[in-house]
């Protein structure tokens, strides 16, 4: 059946062409959202496998912005600063790979493109702590907290499930754009 009434159901399944940055923009962002709850999940899990208190982690992450004070043990500021931080970043950066990735050919088959998220995620983890925070967290605060407390498989590990989260998530709206 061929009819305009069937063609004009058809097109409501996908989003138009001229919507697609938008659209997947949003979906990476609501996505990159998930992700960063997972990732701020998986530190308390993994300070506690440390013997850590819960969020110890997430204090040395607060000291970007408020440097030693973070890991005062009488303050709780230190959790709005890497909620908000994690939130933030995670969500735009979840725009991007979504973005990126979406409506490809070379990404349509599920292990691809849960491999480009976790590579997504692990180039986050090496971009954010060995090119930016090695400098400037020393810059801002006179010494690189996160560098110096967090062991990098923590790092590697928390953001691959960053990447991992954020694929799985947006994997099955990658397709919502028309098509040539």
């Amino acid at each position: 059946m061929n009819t305009e009434t069937h063609i004009g159901y058809t097109q409501l399944n996908v989003v138009g062409k001229r919507w697609r940055a938008l659209y997947f923009g949003t979906v990476g962002a609501v996505a990159g959202f998930l992700a960063s709850i997972a990732i701020l999940g998986s530190d308390v899990i993994v300070a506690r496998f440390m013997g850590f208190s819960p969020f110890m982690l997430l204090r040395y992450y607060a000291t970007i912005r408020e440097g030693s004070t973070a890991l005062l043990m009488s303050s709780w500021t230190f959790f709005l600063n890497a909620f908000v931080m994690h939130m933030a970043v995670g969500s735009a950066l979840g725009a991007v790979f979504v973005l990126i990735v979406s409506g490809r050919p070379a990404f349509q088959r599920l292990d691809r493109y849960v491999g480009a998220g976790i590579a997504f995620g692990l180039t986050v983890w090496i971009v954010n702590f060995y090119l930016l925070l090695s400098w400037i967290q020393p810059l801002i605060n006179g010494r690189a907290y996160i560098l110096e407390s967090i062991p990098w498989w923590v790092g590697a590990g928390t953001h691959a499930i960053y990447g991992l989260t954020l694929a799985v998530v947006s994997y099955s709206f990658r397709n919502d754009v028309e098509q040539d």
